[in-house]
């Protein structure tokens, strides 16, 4: 059994023991394994691991304030015991590794009496249902949980408060909060806080570090890593659970329930309170800053290839409509000079073969012995009629052929670009021109709230200097910005500040989803006014010339049918002449063109139809990838989260100066109750330009 010193002092805090029980419970540690934890050194003096309750657990001492914890493992998804346990933890049973919690607390606390016992237990998930078992039976012991499992009903008495419980709940941790939607938390017992980290994606492997606070990589980093190395943008978002713990910048404790202690206003809690402001309120703005940076570097990026994006989404469209007609006669149907109108100058070249064809076959039928048939049978053969209206119908097609030509050229070239202008000023780029104005105002205000901190810094520490001697007149100093120098030097005076309002993001970051429906809508609108039109036209118009080219090989077949096998002198004079062998031969040279032209139309006609039918689905396809050239989907989440990520240190920061204000508050000196006001700015600033960087988070 490992030594263990009875010289007890600071109680181990909230934070190590957050982290032993996310992070180090999981690591499969052996007894007289070394841990270090937030600089702190403590070493495993005891474990259990029974693999008929499946209760597993440490008990780990304190190297600097030799006090000893237990910390309680949480689920083991390969743990069949474990699995069961969660089960039973949602009925009134008690649990057998319940029962073998509560012996080895007892059994650990014995054992180390005569080092002062067990003073505090941790948990996460299942490990933070066994410390709330074990600590509604011993209120004198400190207990801290991770996003704890319930316990069974009936095992707590809902009308104890539990005040020796601390659990904290990850703001994605799945468990806790479908808890609390289910209002199970009551179930819970101890006080229950929410700290922000984790990251809101959706993927099995962040539910698991939501949950657990922490990340199991190799090398013990405790961030995801945010976009392509080496890529505009490219970073890490820290999660680990306890750096989001908001702690006194004095006495390090949590600032959760309104229970703070206050502490004397002196000199050396004033110079501490200074370099509080440096080490650790820097620290977090700077990470803050960072993130912001990133995000910034991530919409410049994505600004800079606007000329990319538009014309990306303009071969896109173009590719799509010419795949779904699914006939080469549309390829390069925007073009002005297209292959289509091509092909319609040489069905009337066609056209105007047929007709020749039509004009030597009429000259045989209207030559002897023709011209005794005529003469006896009055027959006459005539489609120059029916020519000419097929003509005039193909200049009819190429005119609206011509006319989709430049409504699809009007489309990409003129259309597009205007889908990606909008936002509050009316940006050429819609949203990345709403989160640069956008960002501007948040640099420009975060730089003054810098200043201002670091100045709030330089009159603590000045007031510090002259705390006792200068009361009165440094406070005089701070309000009216008069220097009045002594031996201690002059106090910083007070900087007119005021934050700049942002008119940007005012729909959040929905922005995006707006930009993309008012786009959307336009040019679905432009299509079904401009483009659909000239589609259904086009697809009568070969109707009709189908018609009219039946028309003409009707009446040509006819009037040689007629020639050759109804009139009595004709199948006579045929008996000894090759008439009928010229007219079958017009005929088919007549015929073939006529055929050719037919099949083209019946293409043409298939691919305007195919495009009336499938319509709506190109639209609807085309929808995604205007999503993405507004703005990169990748990019635009990676933007939110790191402005969450941001907003969350914002917010952390801001509940650490409502602190600072409460403690200077309770103060009646002069000059500190000057400090006290600059404090209570520095807190409202700090809420504004949080509420500014979340405009900028998940919608």
């Amino acid at each position: 059994m490992a030594s263990v010193s009875t010289n007890i002092s600071t109680p181990t805090d909230d934070k190590d023991l957050v982290e032993l029980s996310g992070y180090h419970a999981y690591l499969n540690y052996k007894v007289n394994n070394k841990v270090n934890v937030n600089g702190n050194n403590y070493l495993v003096i005891d474990k259990v691991d029974n693999p008929v309750t499946g209760l597993n657990a440490l008990t780990v001492v304190n190297m600097e304030n030799k006090e000893i914890s237990i910390v309680y493992v949480g689920t083991d998804p390969g743990q069949k015991q474990d699995i069961l346990t969660d089960i039973q933890l949602m009925s009134d049973l008690t649990p057998a590794q319940i029962a073998d919690a509560r012996n080895y607390f007892n059994e650990m606390d014995k054992k180390y009496q005569s080092a002062g016992g067990i003073k505090s237990i941790s948990g996460n998930s299942l490990g933070g249902a066994l410390v709330g078992s074990v600590a509604t039976q011993h209120p004198d012991v400190k207990a801290v949980t991770l996003n704890p499992a319930l316990l069974p009903e009936g095992m707590m008495d809902p009308a104890k408060k539990y005040d020796n419980i601390t659990n904290y709940f990850s703001s994605y941790d799945a468990l806790t909060k479908g808890l609390s939607a289910l209002d199970l938390h009551t179930r819970i017992p101890g006080h229950q806080y929410e700290i922000f980290n984790g990251i809101p994606v959706p993927s099995f492997g962040h539910i698991g570090t939501n949950h657990t606070g922490y990340l199991k990589n190799d090398d013990g980093s405790q961030s995801y890593k945010i976009g392509i190395p080496g890529q505009p943008g490219a970073g890490e978002i820290f999660i680990d659970a306890d750096a989001h713990i908001v702690t006194s910048l004095w006495t390090g404790s949590p600032l959760y329930g309104g229970n703070t202690e206050y502490i004397e206003i002196n000199k050396e809690n004033l110079l501490l309170l200074a370099e509080r402001l440096e080490s650790h309120v820097k620290a977090r703005l700077d990470t803050a800053n960072l993130y912001l940076a990133h995000s910034v570097d991530i919409v410049e990026d994505e600004g800079s290839r606007l000329y990319e994006r538009i014309t990306k989404l303009q071969e896109i469209f173009e590719e799509s409509f010419e795949n779904l007609i699914g006939d080469p006669l549309f390829a390069g149907i925007t073009a002005a000079g297209s292959l289509l109108k091509g092909e319609i100058d040489d069905l009337i070249s066609l056209l105007d073969q047929a007709e020749s064809c039509c004009r030597s076959l009429n000259s045989v039928l209207n030559s002897p012995p023709a011209e005794l048939v005529e003469h006896l049978f009055k027959i006459e053969f005539s489609v120059e009629g029916l020519f000419g209206e097929a003509r005039n119908q193909l200049y009819e097609m190429k005119a609206e052929v011509d006319g989709l030509s430049k409504v699809l050229a009007n489309m990409i070239s003129e259309l597009i670009p205007e889908l990606f202008k909008g936002g509050t000023d009316l940006w050429y780029d819609a949203v990345v021109g709403e989160l640069r104005a956008h960002y501007g105002i948040i640099n420009g205000n975060k730089d003054k709230l810098i200043n201002q901190i670091f100045e709030f810094k330089t009159q603590i520490e000045g007031t510090a200097s002259s705390f006792e001697s200068r009361d009165h007149s440094i406070g005089g100093s701070i309000r009216s910005g008069r220097d009045i120098p002594d031996a201690a030097g002059p106090v910083q005076k007070t900087t007119a500040l005021v934050l700049e309002e942002s008119p940007y993001l005012k729909v959040r970051m929905r922005i995006k989803e707006v930009q993309l429906d008012l786009a959307f809508n336009t040019f679905t609108g432009f299509a079904y006014t401009q483009l659909f039109p000239c589609l259904v036209a086009l697809e009568a118009l070969t109707v009709i010339v189908e018609a009219t080219l039946e028309s003409i090989s009707s009446a040509i077949k006819g009037a040689a049918h007629l020639g050759m096998n109804y009139t009595l002198p004709g199948k006579l004079i045929g008996m000894f002449t090759d008439f009928d062998d010229k007219i079958t031969a017009f005929v088919h040279d007549a015929l073939k063109p006529l055929d050719d032209m037919a099949a083209t139309i019946e293409g043409i006609r298939e691919g305007a139809g195919r495009l009336i039918i499938q319509f709506p689905s190109l639209l609807a396809n085309f929808r995604p990838y205007l999503d993405q050239a507004i703005f990169n989907t990748t990019s635009y989440a990676n933007v939110q989260l790191y402005n969450l990520a941001a907003f969350s240190i914002l917010r952390e920061m801001e509940m650490t100066f409502t602190d600072v204000v409460t403690q200077l508050g309770q103060n009646k000196a002069n000059a500190i109750d000057t400090l006290c006001e600059v404090s209570e700015k520095v807190t409202a600033n700090m809420g504004i330009l949080g509420e500014q960087v979340d405009r900028g988070t998940i919608n």
